[in-house]
């Protein structure tokens, strides 16, 4: 099956289309340059998860589908993965490379995760990776969740914190040129406290909701490639909003820093993974 387009996207402030439009123009190098940060988050959320042989599992803000293809294989050729973005771009890549592995269990929609087009108790389980925190109204899309995962089923998300001194050090530079120059930092995240999830999911109706802690260390091979990488996912709009003379004093900057950071094995980046699990 092909991927669908699934009606207009609910967009009250022309959030969604600046999301949408950010990860369209990143979606053909998205997690696909440096470490496979993605894919190894997606794989150990499916297993925290445990999504059993034959399952039907609803993926949201899919991406390049880190959880989707981990889920499609868990589930094999009598289960069904369904990856759902805002994002067509994401939608056209993912699918194509659904249709590359031969996957007759998994496809994609374009579709809005806060306005869901599926029938009540559709999914076994529920997956979402990096993307909780670009729900405008979390609430609806919470209630929404609930509503389209049957009784006993799991939903999982992924979030993470960069916790290694290069990327604290990044991220204060980054702040210290937005506050000189104006330029916006992020596009469409909420502001969201991640330790709060698990009480917005009890307060939505999900039980049992709890968070698993993971480091992993992930090694970028120089410094060209983890400027590059800085280009494939939401950091881009910081950068691509900076005027000319102030991205390349910003980058010189980082590419100093990446200097004295470098090791033998290369450039390494340590997140704190948190993955929180509730049940319906």
């Amino acid at each position: 099956m092909g991927g669908i387009t699934m009606g207009e996207i609910h967009d009250e402030n022309g959030l969604k289309t600046n999301i949408a439009g950010l990860y369209n123009r990143v979606a053909a190098s998205y997690g696909r340059v440096g470490p496979e940060k993605y894919a190894y988050a997606g794989r150990r959320l499916v297993e925290h998860v445990g999504i059993a042989e034959g399952a039907k599992v609803l993926d949201v803000a899919v991406g390049r589908g880190a959880n989707l293809f981990a889920a499609a294989e868990k589930v094999g050729p009598a289960g069904r993965v369904i990856g759902i973005d805002l994002a067509e771009k994401m939608v056209e890549e993912t699918q194509a490379e659904i249709e590359r592995r031969q996957l007759s269990q998994a496809t994609v929609m374009q579709m809005d995760a806060e306005q869901l087009a599926f029938d009540d108790a559709s999914f076994d389980d529920i997956l979402c990776g990096f993307a909780i925190f670009f729900f405008p109204h979390l609430e609806r899309a919470l209630s929404g969740f609930l509503r389209v995962l049957r009784p006993g089923g799991k939903i999982g998300f992924t979030v993470a914190q960069d916790v290694d001194a290069l990327s604290q050090w990044y991220g204060k530079r980054l702040t210290d040129y937005h506050e000189q120059y104006h330029f916006p930092l992020r596009v469409g995240d909420q502001p969201l406290n991640y330790s709060d999830i698990p009480s917005h999911l009890t307060h939505a109706g999900f039980r049992d909701a709890r968070v698993i802690h993971e480091r992993a260390d992930f090694v970028y091979t120089d410094a060209q490639q983890y400027w590059d990488e800085k280009w494939t996912h939401g950091t881009r709009y910081s950068l691509e909003h900076m005027p000319p003379e102030v991205l390349e004093q910003f980058k010189s900057e980082v590419f100093a820093q990446l200097e004295e950071a470098q090791q033998s094995g290369g450039i390494h980046e340590v997140w704190d993974l948190r993955f929180i699990i509730a049940i319906k």
